[in-house]
C-alpha cells in the first residue's frame, strides 16, 4: 500500500498543506514512539517532543517505547494519551502483573483492539535481552532428616540489586520460615527482613511469587553477604529458598 498522499499525482495548486501532516502522521505510525513513563501499575506514557498527538489506538501502529519508572506489584494498565488499557504479556493471553514490569527496563507496548474481549489493550515485550533479573538460590538440606532451626550458610552478591520477590519449595508438604541477614563485606548479623514477611511455607510444599512486605530493606549493595537462618520449621527435610533480584 502507498502512503495516504502521493504528491507526484497532485495537479491542483490549491491542495492544502495539511496533506503534509497526513503523510507525516502516517510515516510516524510505521515505527515506535519514544515516551517517558510514570506510575507503577497504572503506567502513563507521555510521547516525546516532535511526535504525533495520540487520539486513538489503532491496531499495531504505532508502538510506544518506554523505560519503566517503577517495578509493578499488581495488574498493569497503560495509557499513551487515549485512555488506559490492560497491558498483556507477549502472548496476549495474560495481563502483566506483579514483577512483570521492572524499573529501568525498556519495553515496547503495541495496541491491539481484539484484546480484553474487544475492549482493546497493549501487548508488552521487553526490548533486547533482559539481563538485569537474577536469582539467588539457597538450598537448606537436612540430609534426609527434618531440618533444624538456626544458621544454615551464606552467599556473596557481586553486584548491587533490589529484592523483587521470594519463592520457597520443599521436598514435601510442611512448614518453614527463613530469615535473611546481610552485611557488606562482613559476616551477616542483622536481618534485612525485620518484622516483614519472611520466605515461608505453611503446611505447603511451594510458595511464590511473593513480593517483600515491610522488610527493613530490599536494597542490596555489591559485596553484600547474605546469610540464611531457619526461624521455625516442621516436617520438611530439604528446602530451596529463591530470591528474585533486579540488578542495579
Amino acid at each position: 500500500m502507498a502512503l495516504p498522499v502521493i504528491f507526484g499525482a497532485i495537479t491542483a495548486a490549491t491542495d492544502p498543506l495539511s496533506l503534509l501532516d497526513t503523510n507525516y502522521n502516517a510515516v510516524a505510525a510505521l515505527g515506535s514512539i519514544p515516551c517517558t513513563a510514570t506510575g507503577q501499575n497504572a503506567i502513563t506514557l507521555v510521547p516525546g517532543p516532535n511526535t504525533p498527538t495520540i487520539s486513538s489506538y489503532p491496531d499495531l501502529a504505532p508502538s510506544f517505547v518506554f523505560a519503566a519508572a517503577q517495578t509493578s506489584n499488581g495488574a498493569v494498565t497503560i495509557s499513551a494519551g487515549a485512555g488506559f488499557r490492560n497491558a498483556y504479556k507477549w502472548n496476549g493471553a495474560v495481563q502483566c502483573g506483579s514483577g512483570d514490569i521492572v524499573a529501568g527496563a525498556v519495553y515496547r507496548a503495541t495496541p491491539l483492539q481484539a484484546l480484553n474481549a474487544g475492549a482493546g489493550g497493549f501487548v508488552v515485550d521487553a526490548i533486547g535481552f533482559n539481563n538485569n533479573i537474577a536469582d539467588v538460590e539457597f538450598i537448606i538440606d537436612g540430609g534426609g532428616v527434618a531440618i533444624t532451626t538456626g544458621a544454615k550458610g551464606q552467599v556473596r552478591l557481586p553486584w548491587p540489586a533490589t529484592v523483587l520477590a521470594w519463592y520457597v519449595m520443599a521436598d514435601q508438604v510442611g512448614s518453614i520460615a527463613v530469615d535473611v541477614l546481610r552485611a557488606n563485606n562482613a559476616v551477616p548479623s542483622v536481618s534485612m527482613i525485620g518484622g516483614g514477611n519472611k520466605p515461608t511455607l505453611t503446611a505447603a510444599q511451594f510458595s511464590g511469587r511473593v513480593v517483600p512486605a515491610a522488610w527493613t530493606s530490599t536494597i542490596l549493595a555489591a559485596e553484600d553477604w547474605l546469610a540464611f537462618s531457619v526461624s521455625s520449621v516442621a516436617t520438611v527435610t530439604r528446602v530451596t529458598v529463591d530470591l528474585q533480584l533486579a540488578k542495579s
